[in-house]
């Protein structure tokens, strides 16, 4: 037991050096009084401009009576007393496993699936259909120079899967021992910047795309020398299973006998859902989210979020982010925000065309660019079939690939205000896109219900931000890879395909997470699930 602080808010300038005074000035007791105790959770407070505060959440251990000093805390914080769940994994299961367990992909949720099964002595063998996230880092650098499209090492295909270039963000809406464990794992493997906000407590934590790939190697080596493998360049092109249970897999590069496998795989690995399909493997249409890019002079952000003294602010905190909002028939959102940041291709198939953003650590780009969506819901998808909503995906993507010059690959954008008025943007306005840009109407690249959605909503935001979200923003499209739009069913219990003993869907792409650490979370649970259920093998 220990005593939870939460709501502490002091300014942005207060050092954490001062952190042990204030909290025990919320206690109600003497600084040496404090005992054990650390930030559970910092978060950035935008309301008054006058005066930006951080707002804290503390565990404390004290040496005096914990439940005297509750009751008699002064109302400077909320104070309770609390405890936190501990991490736990199970004791392996018994059923037994003739083979060693396969992880299909090594996004996030694959990675961190493979790193608990290795670590409980489970040597999974993790198969990943691009590069090494080196040779990645090469192939996107050249791409980006105008080089040819690599169809298996690219911005979403490789290493770290598409989260690796999509800026780090590491925020999720969960909380508890699971998330924190994986918080954990990420600093451990060269996630923590000396500096900065930890990730274990900072409200929004970001490590951008030059460090994710440190992070990602790290936790492959941990795999490795844990007894686990990692196979490149293995793309899985067939299943194998009868009415028993899962027989094994089979991949560019030969068939593996597997009992269990995790299927990992991104949101954008359209020819395993089509297998799936055809193979009969349960699956339903999911709503998905579907948009545009905007992007904004980050000055322009700066100056909207920070307020007056936003130079200071600036000096402090580093460039703004942004979170917004606009009802209607269907709400458009931000999403992926990215501060100091480039819009950036994210194709995985020669033909198609589709934008992401990203940020490098310092954000210090001039532009900030963010992803401004709509969820697109099931009866939009133009077909009743499972993979209807993946076909409109491509639909659009080659409109957007045909606009931009075929393997040109530039970028069709348009001024915002210009959307807004329905007329067309015939020059290019300026981008931070790498491959150079094509004016246009981008309503050619959006179905009609998120045309109408985003026509509808822009001037929502720009009242928000009174008159300063339209002026000089740009628009890129389309913005189509934000959630995967099919969920491949799972129970609840033992998270295993219904039917398909053993085969076990995990993450973003299956339709089970949001983001970089909800991905690894969900991939956590599966090998729980898996250790729980199955023996090592001997």
């Amino acid at each position: 037991m220990s005593i939870r602080v939460s709501n502490l808010r002091l300014p942005v300038e207060e050092p954490e050096s001062a952190l042990p005074a204030h909290l025990a000035r919320a206690l109600g007791v003497t600084a040496p009084d404090l005992g054990r105790w650390k930030i559970v959770r910092k978060a950035l407070d935008l309301r008054d401009k006058r005066q930006l505060r951080f707002v804290y959440n503390f565990e404390v251990d004290l040496q005096a009576d914990e439940q005297t000093v509750v009751a008699r805390a002064p109302s400077v914080a909320q104070v309770e007393l609390h405890q936190e769940p501990a991490f736990s994994m199970p004791d392996p299961g018994a059923a037994p496993l003739p083979h060693r367990p396969v992880v299909v992909g090594s996004g996030p949720g694959g990675l961190v699936c493979a790193y608990f099964l290795a670590q409980l002595g489970y040597r999974p063998i993790v198969l990943e259909r691009g590069t090494k996230v080196n040779d990645r880092i090469r192939d996107v650098k050249a791409f980006d120079e105008g080089g040819t499209f690599h169809p298996e090492s690219n911005y979403l295909f490789g290493e770290g899967g598409a989260g690796t270039f999509s800026d780090g963000k590491l925020t999720c809406r969960g909380t508890g021992p699971d998330v924190l464990r994986v918080l954990e794992l990420f600093a451990e493997c060269k996630g923590q910047q000396p500096g900065k906000p930890s990730i274990l407590y900072y409200h929004r934590p970001h490590l951008g795309s030059n460090r994710l790939p440190a992070v990602v190697k790290a936790i492959r080596q941990r795999i490795e020398d844990l007894g686990g493998e990692v196979r490149f360049l293995t793309r899985v092109e067939d299943l194998h299973f009868d009415a028993a249970g899962l027989k094994g897999v089979s991949t560019s590069s030969g068939f593996i006998p597997a009992s269990v496998v995790a299927l990992a795989v991104g949101h954008s690995a359209r020819d395993t859902y089509r297998m799936l399909a055809q193979r009969g493997v349960p699956m339903a249409p999911k709503p998905f989210q579907f948009g545009v890019r905007i992007e904004h002079r980050q000055d322009v952000v700066n100056a909207v979020q920070f307020g007056p003294r936003h130079e200071r602010y600036e000096d402090l905190l580093g460039n703004a982010d942004y979170s917004l909002v606009a009802s209607g028939a269907h709400d458009l959102f931000t999403f992926c925000m990215c501060a100091g940041g480039y819009i950036i291709p994210s194709v995985s198939q020669d033909g198609y065309f589709a934008t992401n953003g990203m940020s490098l650590s310092k954000r210090d780009s001039v532009h900030a660019n963010s992803g401004l969506v709509v969820t697109v819901p099931v009866e939009a998808f133009e077909g009743t079939d499972v993979l209807a909503g993946m076909r409109l995906q491509e639909k659009y993507e080659a409109k957007a690939f045909e606009i931009g010059g075929g393997r040109d690959y530039r970028a069709p954008v348009q001024r915002a205000r210009d959307f807004v008025r329905g007329t067309s943007s015939p020059s290019a306005p300026k981008s931070s896109y790498p491959r150079g840009v094509i004016g246009t109407d981008l309503r050619a690249v959006l179905p009609p219900v998120v045309a109408a959605a985003v026509a509808h909503g822009l001037p929502q935001m720009d009242r928000r931000w009174h008159g300063r979200f339209l002026a000089d923003a740009v628009l890129a499209g389309p913005e189509s890879r934000g959630s995967s739009p099919v969920r491949i069913d799972r129970t609840n219990d033992t998270r295993e395909s219904p039917g398909i003993p053993g085969l076990y869907p995990v993450g973003e792409g299956a339709g089970y997470a949001g983001g970089i650490i909800s991905a690894a979370v969900d991939g956590l649970r599966t090998a729980r699930a898996i250790v729980a259920k199955y023996a090592r093998i001997g």
